[in-house]
């Protein structure tokens, strides 16, 4: 007989018992499952880092520091970090470096904070546009503000000045009106002479706080709401990672060439390695490296605000210097070309803050070197030039000789080493043989002798 085999109703209670937990069991697994992730997440979210990336200005705003600003930020905001630490101290610098670098900043994906964190140190000029535009301005206890025009800056007419004031005081009212400061206090700093310190700044409203410790400046940070990104800094400072932006050898020593003296210091150096290869022919080591450092000093102060009037001065000094060996002044021309050389160097660079500006003392002390011996290679070489080359017997004149025959009043005379047929010329008439002549001029090949007066021993 065929069908189903035969189960007893026991048997058939204990398989459907055992059917019937299995979906409780799998219930609670899922159930668990679920748990233990949610716990895990929470866990890893309360322990995750928060990453800071460190950006150091310290020197002063100029092309160089712009563009590593701007690659900082960039790659912060790429990077996957929470917040951009600032730490600042510089006197300002050029107002189209600190317009890249602001605009870097309000372009930024991740909040920005402008700390300057070091105590005596100050921030000045361009470098309060920096601070104005962060989203949280802080300063250390013992740092300064101070106001556009606290160095004296050469070459600036009070017009000039009044304009870079006008220009400063506009856009900080902007920019600090953007992030909620208040704005009363920023003519003086644009115009005035008033030193702020930290806490005045921070009872003015132009900063938002006074961190004297990287910790400070975390809790601050913390407490900042994050109205762009929606990011959260972690509150416990022991749980943020502050990783410093590095500088590579390229850069740090395009910033090097961003100090005028230096500039000016490398340009006269190499235009005398060059000057010393063209008067010592085949030396190809200091030719090759008065091109290299000229071209890097050129490279440089391409970038920085050069002044027509002071190189038109360069030009002259140059163009008096090669007069000066082509129509000999007794020096006038000379001197002339190294006071215009000094005044076009140390007027060449027209930077805002002294710190973009060229030293009177690299100035004069440059001017007066390289001038000085331009000039001298100039004058010798031109006159080397003009200079007959004298052969044969006009090689002669002058020296003396040695009568080799009697001279009565002709003979042969041994001068430098070879023998020439000789005349006197003198009143004597007889000169003896080994007995001193000079030559006074030559008549073909003939020599035209005359002999020396006898010296009394006695």
């Amino acid at each position: 007989m065929t069908g189903t085999p035969f189960t007893s109703a026991p048997e058939r209670r204990r398989v459907s018992g055992r059917h019937t937990w299995l979906p409780w069991l799998f219930s609670f697994s899922l159930f668990f499952a679920a748990v233990s992730c949610q716990a895990a997440d929470n866990g890893n979210s309360s322990t995750s880092l928060s990453r800071i990336l460190r950006i150091e200005v310290h020197d002063t705003l100029q092309p160089e520091r712009a563009n590593i600003f701007v690659r900082g930020v960039e790659g912060a905001s790429r990077g996957g970090y929470n917040a951009i630490l600032v730490d600042l101290s510089t006197p300002g610098g050029l107002p189209s470096s600190a317009d890249t670098m602001v605009s870097a900043i309000q372009h930024s994906t991740i909040p920005v904070v402008v700390w300057v964190g070091s105590p005596q140190t100050r921030v000045s000029g361009e470098g309060l546009r920096l601070l104005e535009a962060a989203d949280l301005a802080l300063m250390h206890s013992g740092a300064f503000l101070t106001p556009l025009w606290t160095d004296r800056v050469h070459g600036f007419n009070p017009a000039a000045r009044n304009a870079l004031s006008t220009s400063l005081l506009n856009t900080l009212r902007q920019q600090a009106t953007a992030h909620g400061r208040d704005t009363s206090q920023l003519e003086e700093l644009s115009f005035g002479t008033h030193w702020f310190t930290a806490r005045e700044a921070v009872d003015t409203h132009v900063v938002d706080g006074i961190a004297d410790k990287v910790p400070d400046v975390l809790r601050a940070l913390a407490a900042l709401p994050a109205t762009r990104t929606g990011q959260v800094i972690n509150k416990a400072s022991q749980g943020t990672l502050i990783m410093t932006a590095p500088v590579n050898l390229q850069e740090s020593l395009l910033l090097t060439l961003m100090n005028p003296n230096v500039c000016v210091l490398l340009l006269t150096l190499g235009m005398l390695l060059i000057y010393l290869e063209v008067n010592t022919p085949g030396a190809f080591v200091p030719g090759i490296a008065g091109i290299l450092l000229a071209m890097l000093a050129m490279y440089a102060l391409h970038l920085l605000p050069l002044s027509f009037l002071a190189v038109l001065l360069c030009v002259l000094a140059s163009i008096m210097l090669l007069l000066e060996g082509r129509f000999p002044s007794h020096g006038l021309l000379a001197c002339a070309g190294v006071l215009f050389l000094v005044v076009g160097l140390g007027k060449l660079v027209d930077g805002p803050v002294p710190q973009l500006q060229v030293e009177w003392s690299i100035a004069w002390g440059a001017g007066i070197g390289f001038g000085g011996v331009t000039a001298a290679l100039i004058v010798l070489g031109l006159r080397a030039r003009r200079a007959k080359l004298k052969t044969g017997a006009d090689a002669m004149l002058g020296w003396l000789a040695i009568a080799q025959t009697v001279l009565d009043p002709e003979g042969r005379v041994l001068v430098r080493g070879e023998l020439w047929p000789a005349r006197l010329t003198s009143q004597t008439s007889y000169v003896a043989a080994g007995e001193r002549v000079k030559v006074l001029r030559a008549d073909g090949r003939i020599l035209e002798v005359a002999a020396l007066p006898l010296v009394d021993t006695a």
